[in-house]
C-alpha cells in the first residue's frame, strides 16, 4: 500500500498534528486545497511529519512544481517552479532511510528525511517517495 493522497484524505481524521486532531484542521483546509492546480495535478505526494504527530508538511511534486502546504491553524501554502531549484542533495543511509536537500534560487530550501519524516513501518516507502522525486526533479 502506497501513502497517496487518496489513502491521506481517507485517514487524515486519525491524525494528530502537533497534539491537536487533524480532523479539527483538515475539516477547512482539504476542501480549499483539492481546488488548487497543483494538488489535482501532482505526479507525487509526500506527507512530511505524518504519523510522528508533531509539524505536518504536504508536498505536491509535479515536473514542473513543488508545493509545500504547512499544515496548522493557519496553514501556508507555498508554491516553487522547478526552474527556480538550483541543486538536489540526494544521501541514501541505508535500507529504510533517504535523505533529498532540495535548494531553490531565492535561499530556501527543503529536506526530506524518509527515517524521521514517518513512523518506522512506512520509512522504506518514503524512502522510495524520495527517491521519486528526485527523479522527476532531475530527469
Amino acid at each position: 500500500m502506497e501513502m497517496d493522497f487518496k489513502l491521506f484524505q481517507d485517514a487524515y481524521w486519525k491524525l494528530k498534528i502537533n497534539g491537536e486532531p487533524g480532523r479539527d484542521i483538515f475539516e477547512d483546509l482539504l476542501p480549499f486545497i483539492q481546488k488548487l492546480d497543483p494538488v489535482k495535478d501532482h505526479d507525487i505526494f509526500y506527507p512530511q511529519g505524518i504519523f510522528n504527530q508533531k509539524e505536518l508538511n504536504l508536498f505536491f511534486v509535479t515536473k514542473f512544481t513543488v508545493t509545500m502546504i504547512e499544515v496548522g491553524n493557519s496553514s501556508r501554502i507555498t508554491t516553487w517552479k522547478t526552474k527556480e531549484i538550483s541543486s538536489c542533495e540526494l544521501t541514501t543511509i541505508d535500507y529504510y532511510e533517504a535523505q533529498l536537500k532540495i535548494n531553490f534560487k531565492d535561499g530556501n530550501a527543503i529536506e526530506l528525511n524518509s527515517k524521521s519524516d514517518t513512523s518506522h513501518t512506512w520509512s522504506s516507502k518514503f524512502k522510495e517517495k524520495i527517491l521519486d522525486i528526485y527523479k522527476i526533479l532531475n530527469f
